[in-house]
């Protein structure tokens, strides 16, 4: 038995000492070899973001590379997404790393594969669809290479998901939604992995929110830079967030912090500096918290904002989504008077409350229903527009203000039979300029 024992702890011995994916034979602590990192998967022109780190020292690779002569031990090779340039919305690649950490021995080599491939959800626009027409889905996709110009499109992707009210990305590309009838769960995720062809789709991670209490539930959603998530509820007049612990499985979750005393609000954006902003819909009004406060559950705004149309005749302007563009200009969606505007780094300065007119305000035909807004890579964007259809407004449209005597029509009108009423829009990945959750470098 004394033999036995021993024997069960040499054994042991020799695995705590031996090398992953070496074979069972232990790593030599003294020496030089030679460490050969192979990169694929990229297209020509997009650099990889892989570091190596053992006894040898630290580095970063963009692409292939032998280590020649380097001491010999463990190392450990990571990398980091990265993405292909593209006028509207990136194509973002993820890697794998066939053996880390890998073992370097005296006088040998040691051959570590780096995989790069596309995450299938980005490189495109991506809407929840509301009443979507018969055969189509509830969620749509539609490639970066069929937004062009204006044209009619048959969706990249239709994603048989359940009823999608409002859509986001987390950074891997994971498609997250708020469950659209009380048969649904509040929040609903979809993996990255499964969303790169049509068809149906089976969610890996459904969240009910307690202490909500009234229907018809949360509207609008956005990550902050902790991976936390904020989800609006009009009907009972708060924001809760939904930590990023909490978001790791299916279940019920309290929400640990609420904003209350809020009235119906809906669209929500974090600031580079992670204030939060709030579409106080309820009473026409975008409304800041500090991230300063954003730790623990509270009330009452920092600054609230009430805008209005220009002379000669005034009338407070309707808020109901948000969106940063890359200059830190906030963009408020006024779904009632069919208005854009702009609210620049001043107009979002100080405390209290105050009444401002916005210098840029952009009206788009009565036709259009504004549910819902992202910014691409060229600095324009995409909104909702009539049944059927989605539209861009192009950086140069968003600089000059138009009224509804003579809305402004988006430079491109793309129209799909596939489309019902375009809801919330998502682009993935975000462009880097600006404070969304899922951007890239």
């Amino acid at each position: 038995m004394k033999q036995v024992w021993f024997g069960l702890l040499g054994l042991l011995s020799m695995l705590l000492t031996a090398c992953p994916g070496g074979g069972g034979v232990t790593c030599d602590p003294t020496g030089t070899g030679n460490l050969v990192v192979n990169v694929a998967g990229l297209p020509g022109g997009v650099d990889a973001a892989v570091t190596v780190s053992g006894p040898g020292g630290t580095q970063a690779l963009t692409g292939s590379q032998t280590f020649t002569g380097t001491a010999a031990g463990l190392y450990t090779i990571t990398a980091a997404k990265v993405a292909q340039s593209d006028p509207l919305i990136r194509t973002a690649f993820s890697a794998t790393v066939s053996s880390s950490p890998a073992c370097v021995r005296n006088g040998q080599n040691e051959t570590v594969t780096v995989t790069y491939s596309p995450i299938p959800t980005s490189n495109k626009l991506w809407m929840d669809n509301g009443n979507p027409p018969s055969g189509a889905s509830p969620v749509l996709a539609f490639a970066a290479s069929l937004l062009g110009s204006t044209a009619t499109q048959s969706p990249s992707v239709s994603a048989g998901t359940i009823n999608i009210r409002d859509l986001t990305f987390d950074k891997d590309g994971n498609l997250w939604g708020i469950g659209g009838t009380t048969a649904d769960p509040n929040l609903a995720r979809y993996p990255a992995d499964v969303l790169g062809t049509s068809g149906s789709k089976t969610l890996d991670r459904g969240i009910n929110i307690t202490g909500i209490g009234c229907l018809p539930g949360p509207a609008r959603l956005a990550f902050d830079a902790n991976g936390n998530l904020w989800v609006s509820v009009p009907c009972a007049n708060k924001v809760v967030r939904i930590s990023a612990a909490q978001l790791g499985a299916s279940g019920s979750v309290t929400p640990g912090v609420e904003i209350t005393g809020l009235s119906g609000p809906e669209g929500l954006a974090f600031d580079s500096a992670g204030n939060l902003w709030i579409a106080n819909a309820g009473a026409d009004r975008v409304v800041k918290f500090n991230a300063s406060r954003l730790n623990a559950s509270t009330s009452g705004a920092d600054l609230t904002i009430q805008s209005q149309t220009p002379s000669p005749v005034i009338n407070t302007l309707d808020t109901n989504l948000l969106a940063f563009d890359a200059s830190g200009n906030l963009w408020v969606m006024a779904f009632g008077g069919n208005v854009l505007y702009r609210l620049t780094s001043s107009d979002q300065g100080g405390s209290g409350t105050k009444t401002l007119t916005p210098a840029i305000q952009v009206s788009v035909p009565a036709s259009a229903v504004l549910e819902g807004m992202a910014f691409d890579e060229g600095g324009g964007l995409w909104i909702t527009y009539s049944a059927g259809k989605f539209a861009r407004l192009s950086s140069t449209q968003l600089g000059t203000s138009s009224t509804s005597g003579s809305p402004t029509t988006p430079e491109r009108i793309i129209t799909s039979s596939s489309i019902g009423s375009a809801g919330g829009l998502a682009l993935y990945p975000a462009p880097a300029g600006l404070p969304l959750y899922h951007k890239l470098p």
